[in-house]
């Protein structure tokens, strides 16, 4: 697959726009959650943060390989066309090895922050669903121990990371298995993380131009998914043509990051594309006014069930200070189209009883 080798301003330029996009959507995210809903910071959000920040230093590394050289185009990966001394090498190939924390970090970060959502998305009566997030979660964490471990493990000692000489450096295929089981763990982690939205939406009690626009929303992740089999393709040519350069590696890693990060962001969203004059969340009046209705009633959660032996799972819940399911609530305020002032994609239904 043909590509052509990026000087360093095309890569800064490309690595730094999607910093001050993933800067925007972030800033919005924030500005629905604590001026719009006015609520606090939910742990979804301290994690894209803390995402956004290892996102950042991973790109501050950029302006420093460029000033050393490292992404002209002439330099290939085997560094072969290196123009700066030995001892700018050998800060480079320190830098290239120190970067692989904060990158991998902001990998799965990010996924981390869409599983939080999940975890407050997936009610606690889909019960098979809730194991298959569960399960995701343990592959996720699990893949970021391993990366991490095999990053500092597979070339001891670590010195021999950034040794000039080719006796004493690490073998090629020390990098090679790191790379490739790097990214086939967080390449699955996404494919997984990709599913689970759509384990749910079928079931959910929504219009149908809300629900076009959930699935709109989800569908994003497949530009993400295919940046990172790109990337894939990039570098395992590269171990076979050296015609490719180091900076196109770069380029396609700094997309493949900086992408995942803005889309992770995307689904909190949603509300922004309603009417602006609701939170979508329940005013204090509408809460009294439920509270009082839930002594005559009780609450119950209909959602479209594709089994055969029933059309509806319900969730009866009792009334008091919040009618809500706490797993139901971040999902009025993901998905609330903003047109009432009670909105929520999960129908809440009165269902009067006899009286007592």
């Amino acid at each position: 697959m043909p590509f052509g080798n990026p000087g360093p301003a095309a890569i800064l330029a490309s690595q730094w726009t999607l910093i001050v996009v993933a800067t925007a959507v972030i800033a919005a995210r924030i500005y629905l959650r604590l001026k719009i809903q006015k609520r606090r910071m939910l742990v979804s959000d301290i994690i894209m943060c803390t995402a956004w920040v290892f996102a950042i230093i991973t790109a501050a590394f950029g302006p420093v390989f460029a000033s050393k050289g490292a992404l002209d185009p002439d330099v290939h990966t085997s560094l072969e066309g290196y123009k700066g001394g030995v001892e700018d090498l050998q800060l480079v190939l320190q830098l290239f090895f120190a970067v692989n924390f904060p990158f991998y970090t902001t990998f799965y970060l990010s996924k981390a922050a869409l599983l939080a959502v999940y975890l407050q998305v997936f009610p606690e009566f889909m019960v098979k669903r809730r194991i298959f997030l569960w399960a995701t979660i343990v592959f996720v964490v699990i893949g970021y121990i391993v990366t991490i471990t095999l990053i500092f493990t597979i070339c001891l000692p670590l010195s021999r990371n950034w040794e000039i000489s080719v006796t004493e450096s690490c073998p090629g295929s020390s990098y090679a298995i790191l790379f490739q089981v790097g990214w086939g763990l967080h390449f699955l982690g996404d494919l997984l993380v990709f599913i689970l939205p759509w384990l749910i939406v079928p079931a959910l009690n929504v219009k149908r131009a809300l629900r076009l626009g959930i699935y709109f929303t989800f569908l994003l992740g497949t530009i993400n998914i295919a940046v990172c089999l790109v990337r894939f393709i990039v570098i395992q040519q590269a171990g076979e043509d050296y015609s490719i350069s180091l900076s196109t590696i770069v380029l396609w890693s700094s997309l493949d990051v900086n992408v995942g990060l803005v889309i992770a962001c995307l689904p909190s969203l949603r509300p922004y594309f309603g009417s602006r004059g609701s939170s979508g969340y329940p005013t204090e009046n509408t809460q009294t006014k439920s509270t009082t209705a839930g002594r005559q009633s009780e609450v119950a959660v209909k959602m479209h069930d594709p089994r055969p032996m029933g059309h509806f799972e319900d969730a009866p819940m009792s009334a008091g200070p919040s009618l809500r399911d706490p797993s139901l609530t971040y999902t009025e305020e993901i998905w609330d189209d903003g047109k009432r002032d009670n909105a929520s994609d999960v129908e809440l239904i009165q269902m009067h009883l006899p009286p007592r």
